[in-house]
């Protein structure tokens, strides 16, 4: 049977913020309302957004600033994107993260909604980094990927696995900072979200 979902809560930083994909108004859309927009086609539901996510978050504003709204707007999906920021700190502290992030999640997952998280994506191929850094990022983009893996299996929440998709790291994904999706980039994270969440073939019956 087909899960529709009306209230949808998004957290998280840049990526769910929506930079990158401004609008004919020049304010940001972001995969998190396109991906509402075709889960309201797919399961005939409206999926309404209510986006909390801030450029330059990391976990534990996450969990500080956001997840506390979180109650009150009664989702039954939320989705969280995280570790991006957490792990350019110089003193990047990967148990701080992990225990950061299953505190996000275990609270989230009592709420009793549809959980959605996803990994970073290895994209050191396409950044602009000397040998040594790019090291440096792929094993803690690996490293914190790992963790957001492990976490989201624990609490139940549906991941999408960035760092196992061949065409994350397209350039043409990408605006010219490339580390921000462009446009083309949010539409492909959305679409990937929803087949997750909602595949084209049980929508189709």
């Amino acid at each position: 049977m087909l899960l529709s979902w009306s209230t949808y809560v998004a957290l998280g930083d840049s990526l769910t913020a929506g930079r990158g994909d401004e609008g004919r108004d020049g304010r940001p859309v972001g995969w998190a309302q396109r991906l509402a927009d075709v889960l309201s086609v797919r399961t005939a539901v409206r999926c309404r957004l209510i986006n909390l996510a801030v450029d330059g978050a990391t976990v534990g504003q996450v969990l500080a600033k956001q997840l506390p709204a979180v109650a009150a707007c009664r989702p039954d999906l939320v989705s969280v994107t995280v570790g991006m920021n957490d792990i350019r700190v110089r003193g990047f502290d990967e148990l701080s993260f992990k225990a950061d992030l299953g505190q996000l999640l275990e609270t989230l997952a009592a709420a009793e909604a549809t959980l959605l998280t996803c990994t970073l994506p290895d994209i050191t191929a396409i950044m602009a980094l000397s040998p040594d850094l790019a090291e440096v990022a792929r094993d803690r983009l690996k490293l914190t990927s790992d963790i957001i893996r492990e976490q989201a299996e624990s609490y139940g929440a549906r991941c999408l696995d960035a760092w196992a998709m061949p065409d994350v790291a397209d350039p043409e994904f990408y605006a010219p900072d490339r580390v921000h999706l462009n446009s083309r980039g949010h539409q492909w994270m959305a679409a990937a979200c929803a087949d997750l969440l909602a595949p084209r073939s049980l929508a189709a019956r």
